[in-house]
């Protein structure tokens, strides 16, 4: 691997013009593909949306990333995900997916073959040296493949920040293996999951970014741009930062360079083709938009905030109010990073190590990130609301939503 990235600008709509430029840029794929290789080409087909919204990875770009894999007559080439399984959030059909982006039009038109690694079979296999996942099942298909190149789209994440190469692989987790990394922790698990499957090549569509909570249009965002590389995580540092996300609050990125003897900052990027500085856009994060729907909470962030804390925010003060509790949370104030001083007195949560050392605060979540049942439970507890019964709530929002979706993994 080497830490080039390419980034192209599409010009006059021919984004297969723009792949290929992007990656003959960064260095091209005769070294990774050969005649013996079974390629995995693995897009963001996480739930169906309209065409060019940039919720999914679109057909176009699927198109020109598997016309260069074909070129190279490797062994077998496939073209797999696993739509959204349902936790906090619905689950969704894997094949309308695939039919609303134009991956499936493109499958038949290219005469490759087409699978929802949710319902393939599996493998459950040992994480060596793992953070949160000592084990995880792996669809087959992904193991059988020499050759994974992860196609993600541009978009912001309410939990992670940015969900870019390395958070695409979660589509190789079949079915409901894809809840038990929400359970253990969201970024730690990306990076346990990356350690046993690593992609080994990244294609983002920057054609059209997603911010905010994924609503088209007005979530859409006109991009016009690919980025590639043979270094997910290098590569994944350019997407965040076109979307003016500095890469250092992404936790799974510091993770994944712990692991891997890689600096997260872009200086450690060659980038080669446009200037990010041409063409960065600061999104609105999705962990913003659901702050401004809680407005009874006052969320303090200091300069080392991290998608650590956010992720697991997002289920104390959604159960929160689901259970009931939502007037009890008025004047709560939660800190994140490394604030000196959360400014006000009463109801004041520090969370993670980065917030150890907040004076004045009422109650302090230890961890980093810190576990999701611990926040809710100490956030439960300053309110004045039943700890076990905003657990209940969650446990069994979440048991009603996996009955509601189960069904569709199969399709």
């Amino acid at each position: 691997m080497t830490n080039r990235v390419s980034l192209t600008k599409v010009t006059s709509h021919d984004v297969e013009s723009a792949v290929r430029k992007a990656v003959e840029l960064a260095g091209g794929l005769d070294e990774l593909i050969g005649s013996l290789s079974r390629v995995l080409i693995k897009p963001n087909q996480c739930k169906p949306s309209p065409r060019h919204s940039g919720c999914m990875t679109d057909g176009d770009v699927v198109e020109a990333v598997t016309k260069l894999v074909l070129e190279r007559n490797p062994a077998s080439v496939v073209i797999g995900d696993g739509a959204i399984a349902g936790y906090d959030f619905a689950g969704f059909s894997t094949q309308e997916s695939f039919d609303s982006s134009g991956v499936t039009e493109v499958a038949e038109r290219l005469g490759v073959e087409l699978r929802n690694l949710n319902k393939d079979s599996f493998e459950e296999l040992t994480v060596p040296d793992a953070l949160v996942m000592d084990t995880v099942r792996i669809a087959k298909t992904a193991l059988e493949s020499d050759v994974i190149i992860s196609v993600p789209v541009l978009k912001t994440h309410i939990r992670t920040h940015a969900t870019l190469s390395l958070k695409n692989m979660k589509g190789v987790m079949p079915g409901a293996e894809k809840r038990k990394s929400h359970r253990l922790g969201l970024d730690m698990a990306i990076v346990d999951l990356c350690t046993v499957v690593p992609p080994h090549y990244a294609v983002i569509d920057a054609t059209v970014g997603m911010e905010g909570l994924w609503q088209a249009p007005q979530d859409s965002v006109e991009m016009g741009l690919i980025v590639a590389g043979s270094d997910p995580l290098y590569v994944d540092m350019v997407g965040a930062a076109l979307m003016g996300i500095d890469p250092s609050q992404i936790m799974h990125f510091h993770y994944m360079g712990e692991r891997e003897g890689k600096r997260v900052e872009l200086a450690a990027v060659d980038l080669v083709g446009e200037r990010i500085e041409e063409h960065r856009k600061v999104f609105t994060m999705g962990f913003d938009v659901f702050q401004s729907r809680y407005p009874e909470v006052s969320i303090v962030q200091g300069e080392s905030a991290c998608s650590g804390c956010t992720n697991e925010l997002v289920s104390a003060i959604t159960y929160m109010k689901q259970a009931g509790y939502g007037e009890q949370m008025t004047g709560l104030t939660v800190v994140i990073g490394n604030a000196s001083d959360a400014g006000t007195q009463g109801k004041v949560v520090a969370l993670g190590k980065c917030a150890a050392d907040l004076p004045g605060a009422s109650a302090y979540v230890p961890g980093c990130p810190p576990k999701e049942d611990e926040m809710v439970r100490v956030i439960a507890k300053v309110c004045g609301a039943d700890p076990e019964a905003v657990m209940t709530t969650m446990a069994e929002a979440r048991k009603k939503l996996w009955e509601a979706s189960s069904d569709l993994l199969e399709r």
